[in-house]
């Protein structure tokens, strides 16, 4: 129980720090986030495999994407009649979206210039990477309750969790958003995962060992 406390406490901790940190324009990290965007301004453009393949990477995390998938994940659970796994879902996103926009929009913080992908809305917490580390850490939740084999948890575990590495990657790689934007995505999207994996499963395993009363 304290290990998946910790597992949402951790992530949520560094988000607030990081995001404090944004919100401050703390001078060493916004020097670096200049310099790897810098790095990305001069490297990309020059290289058109690249930023072909970091665009493809990109549209995966577009919002019609992640929206049919999560679709298509709510109707297997309903299938199944899963409701706990609706419930750690739907819990996953909303709450999730919900801080995201909100520190956004008090944030409001510029995104890089002379972007090589379209964009909208400000820059913190990159909603590319958020969104597409939800879908990720769902299916790894849902996944792991529904796979026997270790084999095939690790192997699903790290296919989503590359792809949604490398969707945070591209963003920067394609200027829409400072490196900071990317981890802060990565940071709510851990947190916003593990603490409704708790509140889901962890009631019902206490309900479960709770003494009658």
């Amino acid at each position: 129980m304290a290990d998946r406390r910790a597992a949402a406490a951790v992530p949520a901790l560094l988000f607030v720090v990081l995001t404090g940190l944004v919100a401050a324009r703390f001078g060493p990290l916004v020097r670096l986030d200049a310099a790897v965007s810098g790095l990305a301004r001069r490297f990309t453009p020059a290289h058109p495999a690249w930023r072909g393949t970091m665009s493809a990477i990109t549209h995966t995390g577009d919002t019609p994407v992640l929206l049919s998938l999560a679709a298509l994940a709510l109707i297997v659970l309903l299938l199944r009649q899963d409701l706990t796994g609706v419930a750690f879902l739907l819990l996953t996103v909303t709450s999730a979206s919900a801080v995201r926009i909100g520190v956004m929009l008090l944030i409001h913080r510029p995104r890089p210039v002379d972007r090589l992908t379209a964009t909208s809305g400000f820059s913190y917490p990159s909603g590319h990477t958020t969104s597409s580390a939800i879908a990720a850490g769902i299916v790894i939740v849902i996944g792991w309750t529904l796979l026997t084999s270790r084999r095939s948890r690790i192997a699903l575990a790290v296919v989503a969790g590359t792809w949604a590495a490398l969707v945070g990657v591209s963003r920067v790689a394609l200027l829409a958003h400072w490196p900071s934007d990317v981890v802060g995505g990565w940071l709510l999207a851990c947190a916003a995962t593990a603490a409704a994996a708790h509140a889901v499963w962890g009631s019902r395993v206490r309900a479960t060992v709770a003494p009658p009363g």
